[in-house]
């Protein structure tokens, strides 16, 4: 009578079975960055930012993300129940400029520190044209 070789799962089976996983966690991982998913701001357009400059009063009331570098906080004598203003460096491409950005007071308990980048979901803001945070994440 012949007999059968033993299959056993080795430590060489282990290891690329485990680094299957890791790829296929990795792939998904940088497919939901690349989408914006991971921020939760897929559903808002790049702020233009030289035409925000030239007429803010065009974008009101439209929601924006915007990525930048916090240059300086604007609000010294601005009571914190009414939120926060911020200076806030934005890269556009080839342009580059400063916007003003209204944290409202629930972000309050956000750490937010000059020379941080963030990630922003802004709200034009009618009649004043300033930009309201609706979300925020560190960049």
């Amino acid at each position: 009578m012949a007999r059968r070789a033993k299959s056993q799962f080795t430590p060489l089976h282990l290891i690329a079975v485990l680094a299957g996983f890791g790829l296929i966690a990795f792939i998904g991982f940088k497919v939901l960055q690349g989408t914006g998913a991971s921020t939760g701001f897929a559903d808002a357009t790049d702020l233009d930012i030289r035409e925000y400059m030239e007429n803010s009063n065009a974008l009101s009331n439209n929601t924006y993300r915007i990525e930048g570098t916090i240059a300086d906080r604007l609000d010294n004598n601005w009571p914190s129940s009414r939120g926060r203003l911020f200076e806030v460096m934005v890269d556009d491409g080839p342009e580059r400029g400063s916007v003003g950005v209204v944290v409202p007071a629930k972000f309050n308990g956000t750490n937010i520190q000059r020379g941080q980048r963030f990630k922003f979901k802004v709200t034009v803001q009618s009649g004043t044209g300033m930009l309201e945070v609706m979300d925020l994440t560190k960049a």
